[in-house]
Parts: structure tokens; C-alpha cells; sequence
């Protein structure tokens, strides 16, 4: 019978530790500095590892057993041992996920961070292991904004940032990239960009947030602008004034501009990479949802781009050599006259928040010592949302506020959150159509009946977390905050 015993075990297959799934994904993390920032997809690791692009999905997923052997490869690949706390064998009811590809990304990401060992006590504490071959430099600035690309404060998001370095190589690619705000898009963005770099590509970047709102209202402006923008970031003299011609339309100039004079110039004096692609994102692209009329005829034209870069082959078609990234903060709620599949096109990336590893990943990180029970006293209060977590760990590395102070939502706690939880309401007083349903909510300890549109607008705004139709408060921080507000315009 023990025997039968160890045949099942085997055959359930083994997952990492939290542990264990910190040391590979730091070694990675590690490696990828040493090597300018090289960004790492499945494919690379394969390569190094001789393990397929689906066995390592399943090792950095942590939801699906392997052999012991296939986490030793890994661990060997890096020029680490497997030890016996890096790793357990799932139980029963915990190998029959379905196949990484039935799950939406939201799932996948849910996934990315192996599980905590579930033989492990709640309280233990995961203690922080400083090796000497491995020190990192911690960073005492505030956390906010886009994380450098060398920041060990970033936490990868393997499944998805492999995604994005697959989908950039193909011509035409479209990644549209969305999270309510502090969510860590830019910080995505600026990694593609860096792997494209790393691949050859140009890569360049426009912030809508430059473009004055004079400009944003009006069509033939704003693509002038984009068009201009885009050829002083790849140091392209700027021909507009003599190249737009007014009797073709705004669309049809900025098209024939970008393939006469950006895409056919891109290469020019530099021979020995001809028809090298173009990536170019678009940040904020949420500002145009002020200007319905402009936002949809820009997505239009991003769409007929992208489409034209898939036909024919180099030689002939400039437009092959165009990828596009767009990046925009789902608060900014898109105006119902813009049909949504204009944003559902291309490959789609919802960065969900953090899992309980990645925050205790974060934690050790940051040098801070934190239990399985903490973490999710942890996430009760903040959610998984990264700004909140790193200005938690922050503070606390600080010695600002106590653990025990953070946990109890106290008035310390408070006020670190201040600017973050006005700026939440800011956001929710833009839609007054949505505060009966967010009253209840705030009101209810439990989940909630809402209806599925309110439902799923105050998710977009990172305000509340869905259970079918049912939405419950995203984190407890809001709570005193929000009854607070609400109670003032009740009065």
C-alpha cells in the first residue's frame, strides 16, 4: 500500500514552494540584468533549459505537476540546486486545471506564482535568504510611476510578458495593454520595447498626455501631431507642412505619411538592417476619450494599419515592418459610441492584480518578513493592486507604521493612502450613474446582487471585484474611506 502510495504521488507531479518560485524567478530576473536587460520569453528559457515552452508554462504556473526532474533541469539551468524545501507533490484535488489555453489572461496571470506549500503552517514566516553571489540594491525612493527596467522591485508576470514578446515579432501585431491605473502598464510597455530593442527593432513611444486638448478635439490636428511625434522620436525631419494635402482627408495623409515618409525612411543609412520592424506604442490613449469622434477614428485608422502590415510579404510592403502597442487606464470609462471591438482587437492584456505568492514575493524584495496569514490579512486590506502593496512595503521599510498598524487599517494607514483613495473618488464622482450600486456594495461586508453593466464599470475602475453577478468591494482600505464620502453627500 505505501508503495501505491508513491506511485500516486509521482504521478500528480511536483510544484514549487514559494520559495522555490522566488530563487527561479530571481535567478532569471538576475541573469536578465547581467545580460543588458535581455528580456527571457518561454522560448529563450526552452532553449537553455531543453524543456518545451508548455512544460516550463506549467513550472512558472505552479498549477500543474511535472516530474521532480523537469524542476531540477530548470534549477540547473541557472546554476542552482532543487532543494527539498524548493518544492512539494500536489495533492489530489489539486492537478485537474484545465490547459493554460482555455484560460482567459486574468486566470493565467491568477496562476503565474506557484501556490505556498499547503503542508505549511498558516503562520510561518518565509524568512529572507541574502546570498552573497545575489545581492540586489534597494531603492529608497517613493514607489509611483513607471518601474525602471532594472528595478528588482519588478515582478514579472512570465506568462503574459512572453505573450507580448511573441506577439511584437510579427507584422501587424496590435497589444492592447489595460488596468486601471498603478497597475503596472507603462512598466510592460517599456519591457516590450526593450525586448524589441533587444530583437532589433526600432522601438519608440508616444504619450497622449503631451497632446494639448486643442489638439485632441480636433482629427486633422491630432494626427499631425501623432505624425510629427512619431518622426522626432526616430529622428525624422518633420515634412508635414509640405507633404498634407487637404483634398485627401486627415486619415489618408497621415496613412501615406507614415508609409513615405516614416516606414520608407526608417532605414536609411543604416544598410545592414534593412526592413528592420517598427514598434511604437501609445500611452494614455484613454485621453481621447474625451473626443469620441476623434477616438474612433483613430482606432479605425490603427486598425486598417494593422491590417495592412499583414499583407504581402517585406519586399514590397513597408507597412510589414509595423507592430503597434496601445495602453489605456480603464477609469476613464470609453464612450458608448465607440463600438468596444475597436479596443478588442489584436491581442488583449488585462494586468489582473497580484496572487499570494507575487505579493510575498514582493515582500522579500522589499526585505520584509511576512506570514501566509499576513499576506492575506494583506491582501484583504489592499487587494493585489502593485502601487498599494509597494507603498505598504514601503513605509514599512521606513518604520513609518507597524505591520500590526497597516493590518488594522489604522489612521496612520490612512493617511499614507490619502492621495490614492481621493483620487478613487475623483474617478467614481465622474459617474454619479454608478453610486446607488456602489453605496450597497460599500455597505455589505458580503457580496452583492448589481447589475452586470454597473457591475462591470466599477470593476474597470478597480473599485470592486466580480463574482458572477454578484461585486463585493475590492479592498477593505476603501470601506472607512468611501462611508465617509458617501455619508457627506447623503447629508
Amino acid at each position: 500500500m505505501q508503495l501505491q502510495s508513491k506511485n500516486h504521488l509521482r504521478k500528480r507531479g511536483a510544484t514549487l514552494t514559494a520559495q522555490g518560485s522566488r530563487k527561479l524567478n530571481q535567478a532569471k530576473a538576475q541573469l536578465e540584468i547581467e545580460q543588458n536587460f535581455k528580456r527571457y520569453t518561454l522560448e529563450d528559457l526552452s532553449e537553455k533549459t531543453g524543456l518545451t515552452p508548455n512544460t516550463l508554462s506549467k513550472v512558472f504556473n505552479g498549477s500543474v505537476g511535472v516530474d521532480k526532474r523537469t524542476l531540477e533541469c530548470c534549477f540547473n539551468a541557472f546554476n542552482m540546486t532543487l532543494l527539498k524545501d524548493d518544492y512539494f507533490y500536489l495533492e489530489p484535488h489539486q492537478d485537474s486545471f484545465d490547459e493554460i489555453g482555455s484560460m482567459s489572461g486574468a486566470e493565467v496571470c491568477d496562476r503565474i506564482e506557484p501556490v505556498y506549500d499547503s503542508r505549511s503552517s498558516v503562520g510561518q514566516t518565509h524568512k529572507m535568504e541574502h546570498s552573497p553571489d545575489n545581492v540586489y540594491p534597494r531603492s529608497p525612493n517613493l514607489p509611483g510611476g513607471q518601474m525602471p527596467l532594472d528595478s528588482v522591485f519588478y515582478i514579472d508576470r512570465p506568462i503574459l510578458e512572453s505573450l507580448c514578446y511573441e506577439a511584437i515579432q510579427q507584422p501587424g501585431a496590435l497589444i492592447n495593454i489595460r488596468a486601471p491605473k498603478q497597475m503596472g502598464k507603462t512598466s510592460l510597455m517599456t519591457r516590450i520595447l526593450a525586448y524589441a530593442n533587444s530583437q532589433g527593432h526600432r522601438a519608440v513611444s508616444v504619450n497622449l498626455q503631451l497632446a494639448n486638448d486643442e489638439i485632441l478635439r480636433n482629427l486633422e490636428r491630432f494626427l499631425q501631431w501623432f505624425c510629427a511625434r512619431v518622426s522626432k522620436q526616430l529622428s525624422l525631419p518633420n515634412e508635414i507642412a509640405s507633404f498634407w494635402d487637404n483634398s485627401l482627408g486627415s486619415k489618408s495623409n497621415a496613412t501615406d505619411y507614415f508609409q513615405d515618409v516614416i516606414l520608407t525612411n526608417l532605414d536609411r543609412g543604416v544598410s545592414s538592417r534593412e526592413n528592420r520592424p517598427l514598434v511604437f506604442a501609445i500611452n494614455e490613449l484613454n485621453q481621447l476619450f474625451a473626443y469620441p469622434d476623434v477616438a474612433r477614428e483613430f482606432l479605425l485608422l490603427l486598425r486598417t494599419w494593422s491590417e495592412q502590415a499583414k499583407e504581402a510579404d517585406a519586399d514590397i510592403n513597408p507597412w510589414h515592418k509595423l507592430r503597434l502597442v496601445t495602453v489605456h487606464s480603464t477609469e476613464i470609462l470609453m464612450p458608448p459610441s465607440i463600438d468596444p471591438s475597436l479596443l478588442n482587437t489584436g491581442l488583449v492584456i488585462e494586468l489582473p492584480e497580484f496572487n499570494p505568492a507575487q505579493v510575498q514575493d514582493l515582500a522579500y524584495r522589499c526585505e520584509q518578513e511576512i506570514s501566509s496569514s499576513q499576506t492575506q490579512r494583506l491582501i484583504a486590506l489592499l487587494g493585489g493592486h502593485p502601487y498599494r502593496l509597494q507603498l505598504a512595503f514601503y513605509y514599512l521599510q521606513q518604520q513609518t507604521i507597524t505591520l500590526e498598524e497597516l493590518l488594522e487599517n489604522s489612521a496612520i494607514a490612512a493617511a499614507i493612502y490619502a492621495d490614492h483613495l481621493e483620487q478613487q473618488w475623483w474617478n467614481l464622482q465622474r459617474y454619479p450613474d454608478l453610486l446607488p450600486s456602489f453605496i450597497e456594495i460599500v455597505r455589505q461586508s458580503s457580496p452583492v446582487d448589481c447589475e452586470a453593466v454597473q457591475g462591470s464599470q466599477l470593476h474597470k475602475m478597480g473599485l470592486v471585484h466580480l463574482h458572477d453577478l454578484k461585486a463585493s468591494l475590492a479592498c477593505e482600505l476603501f470601506r472607512p474611506f468611501f462611508c465617509d464620502r458617501l455619508l457627506q453627500i447623503n447629508s
